[in-house]
């Protein structure tokens, strides 16, 4: 045996291991950088399909997966990078990582005000914004709001949303998230200079209704200290931990954070998009035909998961009936697991018969919806949701595989379904 040729041919070898080329430098041209920690597989494709859709300027002040372009920070890394520390202190050391690995897709901006079970994956809203070239002057919907974020992102970037949603709860907690993009620093201060006297006013409450304004006399100072009482609430619950020790971290959090994202906004010079917000039924929706541009949004897991009794103690604090809430909501009718689902299934084809109906021909439902076969029987949600939107006037133009990341989750994968409304 030739030791010397060996060596050569390893050395050579080494040496063509060392400069393989990155799976990027193929996918973009030089000056494009990705955000750090991209690394799915979705997270290349949206990538690219915001390097192939926008233009350079648009990447830079709207586009979601990259970190700058020619040298230039993107808007979205601004505001990430800009992100309190508060939004982690003083949590357990999964919810901290949680939020440290999600810093440029889930906890920053105001996303992470009361985090919400079954909340979307902010940045990949702002993609789906992105791959639809949604633009100011459109208005999109999502028709089961949860927690706002569609209405959140379409803001930052300038786009007017509606949102939809049959919990009073999710509907004060969407108002919030989005009313504190336009918060100013005097608001901010206001809420932790009145800390004491509001969670007097909190804790003795028995119609915070009427001691709390959130429709016709929105007070975005009380409201940031309601939900902050209302977080406070559910984690004591969790932790053992009293109300009054909780409060007052928890609304230095909410402080915090919407301070970190006023700054970057500040500096970015954004224009924040307007956002409706309806209590209502998304099988019944108060809007014209044809009036919206896009449709994105996320079906409750409702035969899975009882939303309503999940918020009970937030819904009940804030005056509601949960039995007569769960009467109206999707897929919560029926004793058995199979007659959920048939429930659910029946509400889900009246809603896509509506997002049909208010969409305008040629744009874009956006459905994203996991799948857990246990759960469901052996049905494909995503599958039986394909054959719903077909007899409604739906084509399926496009899936896409998300794998799920979270604190907690029964799902490996979303999936991202394009409908045309033809």
């Amino acid at each position: 045996m030739n030791y010397t040729n060996t060596h050569v041919e390893r050395t050579s070898a080494i040496h063509e291991i060392r400069n393989l080329p990155k799976l990027n430098s193929f996918l973009f041209p030089e000056g494009y950088e990705l955000l750090p920690n991209i690394s799915e597989l979705f997270e290349l494709e949206f990538a690219f399909y915001e390097y192939k859709i926008l233009e350079k300027e648009e990447i830079i002040h709207r586009g979601a997966f990259f970190k700058s372009v020619d040298k230039r920070l993107t808007s979205h890394y601004v505001i990430c990078s800009n992100n309190s520390p508060h939004i982690w202190k003083g949590r357990s050391g999964i919810t901290q990582s949680y939020f440290k690995e999600g810093n440029f897709s889930t906890g920053y901006a105001t996303h992470g005000l009361f985090p919400y079970r079954g909340k979307f994956h902010p940045q990949l809203i702002k993609g789906i914004l992105n791959i639809l070239q949604i633009q100011p002057g459109d208005l999109i919907l999502d028709p089961m709001c949860g927690s706002g974020t569609l209405n959140v992102e379409a803001a930052i970037i300038g786009i007017d949303s509606i949102g939809i949603e049959k919990s009073p709860f999710c509907t004060l907690m969407s108002k919030v998230k989005y009313e504190s993009l336009k918060a100013d620093r005097n608001v901010l201060s206001m809420a932790l200079s009145n800390m004491t006297n509001n969670y007097r006013t909190l804790i003795r409450s028995r119609k915070v209704q009427d001691k709390f304004d959130f429709k016709d006399n929105f007070n975005l100072s009380k409201a940031i200290s309601l939900l902050s009482f209302l977080d406070s609430m559910g984690f004591s619950r969790r932790c053992n931990k009293s109300i009054d020790v909780l409060f007052p971290s928890v609304l230095k959090r909410y402080v915090g954070q919407i301070k970190s994202f006023v700054q970057a906004r500040d500096s970015l010079d954004l224009q924040i998009g307007e956002a409706r917000f309806d209590i209502g039924d998304a099988g019944a929706l108060p809007l014209e035909d044809n009036s919206i541009d896009a449709v994105i949004t996320s079906p409750p897991y409702s035969f899975a998961i009882d939303y309503a009794e999940n918020d009970r103690p937030q819904l009940e604090f804030l005056g509601y009936d949960v039995m007569s809430l769960k009467e109206d909501m999707i897929g919560l009718k029926g004793k058995t697991k199979r007659e959920k689902l048939s429930s659910y299934f029946e509400d889900m084809s009246r809603v896509l018969a509506e997002m049909s109906r208010v969409l305008k021909v040629n744009k874009y439902a956006v459905i994203i919806i996991g799948s857990n076969d246990i759960q469901t029987g052996g049905i494909r949600l995503e599958t039986k949701i394909e054959e719903l939107a077909s007899k409604n006037s739906f084509v399926l133009d496009q899936k896409i595989i998300k794998p799920i990341k979270g604190i907690q989750n029964t799902m490996k994968d979303e999936y991202i379904l394009f409908l045309r409304r033809v």
